[in-house]
């Protein structure tokens, strides 16, 4: 659902079924990737990791967190203080929206800030 609102909203999307290929799909088509949504239960590698990798490489990469799981779950997931935007499944198409416009919007600076 949230590849084809996106695509209807215009973006390019890029689709990857494990943070593996998630990794291997940014190292493709690097140029212009604007924004990484990461689901935090993932097969092979969970979000929390796989953003950590991605931040590692790309310091200041826009993320959205994403999860149907209950906060309790997604605690030992290692998510007990975001970072970037969560948006919480199921959503709503003005919900997705809002979300991805409030990580788009992150200044540079703060996502440096948050290496520190």
């Amino acid at each position: 659902m949230a590849h084809r609102l996106l695509s209807e909203w215009g973006f390019r999307v890029f689709e990857a079924e494990s943070g593996e290929e998630g990794m291997e799909v940014l190292e493709t088509a690097r140029s212009g990737i604007q924004l990484v949504i990461v689901d935090v239960v993932m097969p092979l590698a969970d979000g929390v990791q796989v953003t950590s990798r991605i931040r590692e490489r790309w310091p200041t990469q826009r993320t959205l967190y994403m999860s149907a799981h209950p906060a309790e779950v997604l605690m030992e997931y290692g998510l007990t203080k975001l970072d970037a935007p969560f948006l919480a499944k199921p959503f709503t198409r003005d919900e997705l929206l809002s979300k991805v416009s409030e990580a788009l919007a992150q200044p540079a600076d703060a996502l440096r800030e948050r290496l520190r």
